[in-house]
């Protein structure tokens, strides 16, 4: 797959170390935030884009923050579309001080957007100072996976990091759910909708990104993952703030069952998944097994799936 160049590029360039996984904080974790608040974002003063989709960003990132707004109007305009889905969402696009200053548990760099309205959703401006861990070098990758970035005239940094920027579409995936009326009853499942809006989005809207997604999240696979199954995510939620690539692997894997389901059930699947699991009203507690049952009644294989992620620990 080649990949071309696409008229919105999502990236700030970062080095090529393999990033450490330290935190820094000059505050107790007790003390922070679980998410950004809109008010703490206006309070930093910096300057925005105005439009449909707000975006303020830390002064000197004017061009990233104009493309992903650009992304996230697009992402706003297609489900408005196909789901009838109006919704208002605020983003910031900060460097490391800035986000800092937010006070939030989740670590530089690490895409995100609130549980409920008003939704803010943030994204790094620099990928260069983000402490994730989540690009290996060259040397540590997968050589086949190198070789298919060269092959396509393309950087390894920068083709890992165009994908790792789609994300912000995952995040406007969780607001749309909920303003669609999904409640999903468990935190994987949030998570699956949310890549599915995401996925699907790109495939109709955005083919130019497919490689770049497909590189990302082929990393995300090889990455070390102790915990693998679907009751591990759940007792160990929010996974991502302290085993920061085992999350991104659970992301990954449910990325692959996206790319499974998508070309079978397309937008629709988000139609049957409101019928299954309305926010309206107060539903009946669901075991695990009971909800992957009423997801194979859409598209049979969510059983199966969910039990071949069980053999599939390591710890590198």
């Amino acid at each position: 797959m080649r990949l071309l160049i696409a008229s919105i590029t999502l990236l700030t360039v970062a080095g090529s170390a393999l990033w450490t996984t330290a935190q820094n904080s000059s505050q107790p974790s007790s003390a922070r935030e679980e998410e950004p608040r809109l008010e703490t974002v206006l309070a930093l003063k910096d300057p925005f884009l105005p439009g449909e989709v707000r975006t303020y960003y830390t002064p000197g990132y004017e061009k990233r923050a104009r493309a992903i707004q650009e992304f996230l109007a697009d992402e706003r305009d297609f489900y408005s579309k196909e789901l009838g889905i109006h919704l208002d969402l605020t983003v910031a696009v900060l460097d490391t001080k800035q986000w800092e200053q937010l006070n939030i548990l989740g670590p530089y760099g690490m895409p995100t957007v609130t549980d409920f309205p008003p939704y803010v959703a943030l994204l790094p401006a620099n990928w260069s100072e983000n402490h994730l861990g989540m690009l290996p070098a060259e040397s540590e990758a997968d050589p086949a996976l190198v070789k298919e970035v060269h092959a396509a005239g393309a950087l390894w940094n920068e083709t890992f990091y165009r994908g790792f920027d789609a994300v912000i579409g995952h995040e406007f995936g969780h607001a749309a759910a909920r303003t669609y009326g999904i409640k999903p009853p468990t935190h994987w499942f949030d998570k699956f909708l949310a890549t599915y809006f995401e996925i699907a989005f790109i495939r109709q809207r955005h083919p130019e990104l497919a490689f770049p997604v497909q590189v990302f999240f082929a990393i995300n696979r090889g990455y070390s993952h102790r915990y693998t199954s679907l009751n591990d995510f759940e007792s160990r939620y929010p996974i991502s703030d302290t085993f920061p690539t085992n999350y991104g692997w659970y992301q990954a894997m449910f990325e692959q069952r996206v790319e499974q389901v998508y070309p079978l059930k397309g937008i629709d699947f988000l139609k049957q998944a409101r019928l299954l699991f309305p926010a309206s009203g107060k539903a009946a507690p669901l075991s695990q097994a009971e909800m992957l049952g009423r997801l194979d009644e859409i598209c049979p294989g969510f059983t199966g799936w969910a039990h071949s992620l069980e053999s599939t620990a390591n710890s590198k």
